[in-house]
């Protein structure tokens, strides 16, 4: 392979969304230089574990020249280049800690790490930078979100959040100096692929899901349905049902379109939402859990009145899941016209979040123990709709 093949930098590509780009850059013949973690024999054989469960042989792109694997991390060390030119840098590797709390993170790696790797654009004369924030810069503002860079610091309900608005400066101050090219990548909440329900991130979503489940199994033992009756568990759901839930966006779907924007530099200097345009509701939430668990009894109120005299149901529902809740409450309207014109240009459509395509993102995370099984098989494999049972305690 011809070192003139352009290549980019890559940091996180063994994360959730990081390892489905990578993907996307090599079969479409890009060539990558993925920074991996000490030691490198053990992070090669992660990454290409994580690869062959999505279809990609990391030998195959390997031997053609397209993935060159080095030694590196995240702000503490990267390597020097020794494989040619850099054509750009796709900045995905991130820290999801929420709050700090002692150990540095997430300012360490989404700050500090974004510092190191911009010098080192500096110092290997690299002009085009792609950063992979989060659409929640916004912080705590709910109008509508414009593809634009937030000047001033909003209220962040995360120092999460916030370190990803930090970065953006630092990233966009970079990007002010003569031939430097910034493109900032905001993805909403992360969830399985769209088909398969593959994932390897169980945050959020599914730990709402989750509670369900145990919720569930609970009141099913108790009551003991039989003939496969649903089981009643009256509860209150605080909000209103026309309200959005969170904006939710299938990892193929973010990875796609961001694989357009770096291998077209056309595209490049942009700021591209990669959110649900029509996000579903309380309401579509309540019936898709119901009809996957066979439960029914979710009523809508005011939140307050939730405070107290909460049912056995509520409890477990609720109070296991109250510092997510405010995150499921936050309805932000976000501007796309960026990554539709990408849509536009490349016929790409949103895979929206359905029954059919609940049952699959469930399906799966319930064969992976909702993410705490050990040695877990992320093969995608989707079992048929009439094999299908609901998520219960039991594969907890």
């Amino acid at each position: 392979m011809s070192h003139t093949t352009p290549t980019t930098l890559l940091t996180g590509a063994t994360g959730f969304l990081g390892h489905f780009i990578l993907r996307e850059l090599l079969t479409r013949g890009r060539r990558v230089v993925t920074v991996l973690r000490a030691p490198l024999d053990e992070t090669r054989q992660r990454l290409w574990t994580m690869m062959n469960r999505i279809g990609v042989d990391c030998d195959h792109y390997e031997q053609l020249g397209l993935l060159v694997t080095r030694e590196g991390a995240l702000p503490d060390d990267l390597p020097e280049s020794n494989w040619g030119a850099t054509d750009d840098i796709l900045s995905c590797a991130a820290s999801l800690q929420l709050h700090s709390n002692g150990n540095g993170e997430p300012f360490r790696t989404n700050v500090n790490g974004i510092e190191m790797l911009l010098d080192w654009a500096r110092r290997h004369q690299v002009h085009r930078f792609h950063a992979v924030s989060t659409a929640y810069v916004c912080g705590g503002h709910k109008d509508g979100i414009r593809e634009t860079l937030h000047p001033e610091p909003p209220t962040f309900q995360t120092d999460y959040e916030r370190s990803k608005w930090t970065a953006e400066q630092l990233v966009t101050e970079w990007g002010r100096q003569p031939g430097h090219i910034v493109t900032l990548l905001r993805p909403s909440f992360l969830i399985g692929h769209s088909e398969t329900g593959y994932t390897t991130q169980f945050g959020g979503f599914y730990q709402f899901a989750r509670i369900v489940a145990m919720m569930t199994e609970h009141f099913r033992h108790e009551h003991k349905p039989t003939n496969g009756d649903a089981t009643c568990i009256p509860h209150r759901i605080p909000g209103r049902k026309t309200d959005p839930v969170q904006n939710l966006v299938p990892v193929d779907f973010a990875a796609r379109i961001a694989a357009e924007v770096v291998l077209d530099p056309s595209l490049h200097g942009r700021i591209y939402h990669l959110t649900d345009p029509n996000p579903p509701t309380w309401d579509d939430f309540r019936v898709w859990l119901e009809k996957y668990f066979n439960i029914y009894g979710g009523e809508f109120i005011d939140s307050g009145e939730l405070s107290n005299g909460r049912s056995r149901a509520e409890s477990l529902l609720w109070e296991k899941y109250d510092l997510l809740l405010p995150r499921l409450h936050h309805h932000v309207l976000f501007d796309q016209r960026n990554t539709r014109d990408v849509m536009d240009r490349r016929g790409i459509e949103f895979p929206r979040l359905d029954q059919s395509r609940f049952n699959r993102l469930l399906d799966y995370a319930a064969t992976q123990k909702w993410g705490q099984k050990n040695g877990r098989d992320h093969n995608g494999t989707q079992r048929k709709s009439k094999d299908r049972k609901p998520a219960s305690v039991a594969s907890l």
